[in-house]
């Protein structure tokens, strides 16, 4: 993945959790690029913005408290496994392990004026599809370089999702990107 980035790129941390990838992110880019990380958990977000404050990079990291989908609105987080578990995902609706969080369209961010992204990093525990879904325009992008994708097999399954990996390459291949499964569970789309 970090063979992708370069000095000055704007990288998307999407599904940042406590911004462990986004810190080694905002290091890769450099005082000229740009980190967005991309996190719906309120505790997960308050870590990530101690972490943004504490590294000095200011402007070059910013943290917007949201899941990446395929509509803008609210959604349920489930948190079953506490509130900064990297298991979290969206859930289908309120319930006692739940909390209400904001879920955004990539191509809605591009269009209020955030940065495109130079490389994408998505890790959103079998919401995948709804990501890529959500970001049709940045996509087509020319500047979008790459995304790096773990897909998760289980929870697809779960989901009743178990075509979305197949789907996902599709749709990155109608794009123009190669993509190359770097493990079992990991892609890299591209161009």
């Amino acid at each position: 993945m970090f063979s992708c980035i370069r000095p000055g790129d704007c990288v998307w941390d999407v599904g940042a959790n406590i911004g462990f990838y986004s810190e080694l992110f905002a290091a890769a880019v450099g005082p000229t690029g740009k980190v967005i990380s991309f996190e719906p958990s309120p505790d997960c977000v308050a870590t990530i913005e101690e972490k943004r404050r504490s590294s000095f990079v200011g402007n070059s990291w910013e943290v917007i408290a949201g899941a990446l989908s395929d509509d803008d609105g609210d959604a349920w987080l489930s948190v079953a496994d506490g509130s900064m578990a990297p298991s979290n995902h969206l859930a289908n609706c309120a319930g006692a392990s739940t909390v209400l969080v904001r879920k955004y369209r990539a191509d809605s961010i591009v269009a209020a004026g955030h940065t495109v992204p130079s490389v994408i990093k998505i890790d959103v525990e079998g919401f995948e599809g709804e990501v890529f879904d959500g970001m049709t325009s940045v996509l087509g992008l020319p500047s979008l370089r790459a995304a790096c994708v773990e897909v998760h097999f289980r929870a697809l399954n779960e989901r009743g999702k178990p075509h979305e990996p197949k789907r996902l390459v599709r749709l990155a291949e109608t794009h123009n990107f190669t993509v190359k499964w770097t493990d079992v569970s990991h892609f890299i789309a591209q161009r």
